[in-house]
C-alpha cells in the first residue's frame, strides 16, 4: 500500500473514531480529496454528511521541525449537531499516536502532533460548518544499515538481545501498520555522524555517534527501557560488532525528557576500528599429480 492508503486504513479502521462519523457508500466518511456534497443523496443514503474527515499530506522536508513533511486532518461538523469537533479531536490524535506506517518499497513513517486550529465556514445553503484542522509532522525513519563494521546494526542487535520483546526498526521485520505499545515498544537506532579519530598502520579508528529512539505511549515504560539500556552499556563498556570486533563506548548520554520521536533518548559515541588490510587466504597455484 501507498502512504495515502495506509493513512486511510488507519483512520477508517479506528472503532473509537468512526463511531462518531457519518457514512458514505457504507464506509466511514473519511476522504483524501474533496468530499462528495449533499446532492449525492444515494451515497449518503439520505443521511447527513457530517461529521466527516478530510486529510491531505505533503512530503516536503522541514529542517527546522526535523520533519519529512506534514499531514493535515480536517474534522468537519454541522453547527446544529449535538457533537462538536472538540469531542472527536482526541480520537484523531490517539489514532495516529505512536503508530508506524510502512508503505510498500518505502521507509517507515511516524506522526507527531503539531497543533490544532478551530475554524468555521459558511455553506451555499446558508448553513454553517464548524471544524478543526489537526496538523501532524511526518517523521521518516529510513534504514540505517551501512557496511561492515556497522555500528548501527551492532547497537540494534545489542538492544534486541537485552529486550527481545521490543521491535527494532531495520533489524526486525515490520508490518505495514505497527502500533508501539507498552508491551511491545519500538526502538529505532540512527547514525548521526562518524569521525576519524586516529589511524595506525593496520587500523583506522572511527568515532560514531548513535541516537536511540524508544517509541512507546507510556512515559514510565520509555524511561525504564532507556535507563536499562544506558546502564547496561555503561557497565559493559563495549558492543560486539557483527564481524566480532569490539566497539568501545567512548561517551554515553541519556536525556529522558527529550522528544523521543524527533531526537531520541540515548546518545552513544562508539569507538571502533576499520582494518586497512585483511588476511589473504592461501591460494592454490598449481597441482602436481604423482603416480605411486
Amino acid at each position: 500500500m501507498t502512504l495515502e492508503e495506509l493513512i486511510y486504513k488507519r483512520l477508517a479502521g479506528s472503532e473509537a473514531l468512526i463511531k462518531h462519523l457519518a457514512s458514505y457508500n457504507g464506509a466511514p466518511a473519511v476522504f483524501s480529496t474533496s468530499p462528495p456534497d449533499e446532492s449525492q443523496e444515494e451515497g449518503w443514503a439520505g443521511n447527513t454528511q457530517y461529521p466527516m474527515l478530510v486529510y491531505s499530506f505533503d512530503l516536503q522536508a522541514n529542517t527546522e521541525r526535523h520533519s519529512a513533511g506534514a499531514l493535515s486532518v480536517d474534522l468537519l461538523c454541522r453547527n446544529t449537531a449535538d457533537i462538536t469537533p472538540e469531542d472527536i479531536v482526541p480520537q484523531v490524535r490517539e489514532c495516529l499516536r505512536d503508530v508506524i506506517l510502512k508503505p510498500e518499497g518505502g521507509s517507515p513513517y511516524c506522526f507527531a502532533w503539531a497543533r490544532t486550529d478551530a475554524f468555521t465556514q459558511e455553506e451555499k445553503n446558508g448553513g454553517m460548518t464548524v471544524g478543526s484542522e489537526i496538523r501532524f509532522d511526518i517523521l521518516e525513519y529510513p534504514p540505517q544499515e551501512t557496511t561492515d563494521p556497522d555500528p548501527v546494526m551492532a547497537a540494534s542487535k545489542y538492544i534486541k538481545e537485552l529486550f527481545p520483546e521490543c521491535l527494532i526498526m531495520g533489524y526486525d521485520r515490520m508490518e505495514e501498520i505497527t502500533e508501539a505499545t507498552a508491551e511491545k515498544p519500538v526502538v529505532y537506532c540512527r547514525l548521526e555522524y562518524t569521525d576519524k579519530s586516529r589511524e595506525t598502520n593496520t587500523v583506522a579508528w572511527m568515532d560514531g555517534r548513535i541516537a536511540v529512539h524508544i517509541l512507546c505511549p507510556e512515559t514510565g515504560t520509555r524511561v525504564k527501557i532507556a535507563a536499562a539500556i544506558a546502564n547496561r552499556m555503561s557497565l559493559d563498556g563495549e558492543i560486539t560488532m557483527l564481524d566480532h570486533s569490539p566497539m568501545f563506548i567512548k561517551r554515553l548520554q541519556a536525556n529522558y525528557k527529550s522528544d523521543y520521536l524527533k531526537d531520541g533518548q540515548i546518545f552513544v559515541t562508539g569507538h571502533y576500528g576499520i582494518l586497512r588490510y585483511r588476511a589473504k587466504p592461501h591460494a592454490l597455484q598449481s597441482v602436481h599429480a604423482r603416480n605411486m
